[in-house]
């Protein structure tokens, strides 16, 4: 079986993802508080982890709690669709929309700080 490598970077779709193990909070409608696991982050979404399916279409907030972000970010955000991995967990396509892309600049700049040491 080949198995891909695991990278830190990666291009699929239009922007470039960063795989992860970052947990954020989801906020769901009427300000219900969920804990949420990123798997993959980038500019415009997030694929996150849930014991509990959430529905396409759905309108959440995330907060967000990253090493490099200065201060948790808070982000709206679109469920584009939702998978079931078990029975006790759940895959999600998180899109922040084209006007509301997260800045990763300050990632990107400890990346290259890293290849040059």
């Amino acid at each position: 079986m080949n198995v891909p490598e695991k990278r830190p970077l990666f291009v699929r779709r239009d922007h470039a993802r960063i795989r992860t193990e970052a947990h954020a909070t989801l906020y769901l409608q009427n300000n219900i508080k969920k804990g949420l696991k990123l798997e993959e982050i980038s500019t415009r979404g997030a694929l996150g982890l849930t014991d509990f399916p959430v529905k396409p279409g759905e309108k959440v907030e995330v907060l967000l709690f990253y090493p490099f972000f200065n201060e948790p970010v808070k982000k709206e955000a679109t469920v584009v669709w939702c998978r079931s991995r078990n029975k006790d967990l759940w895959a999600s396509g998180l899109d922040f929309g084209v006007d509301n892309k997260l800045d990763l600049n300050r990632y990107y700049e400890l990346m290259q700080s890293e290849v040059k040491a």
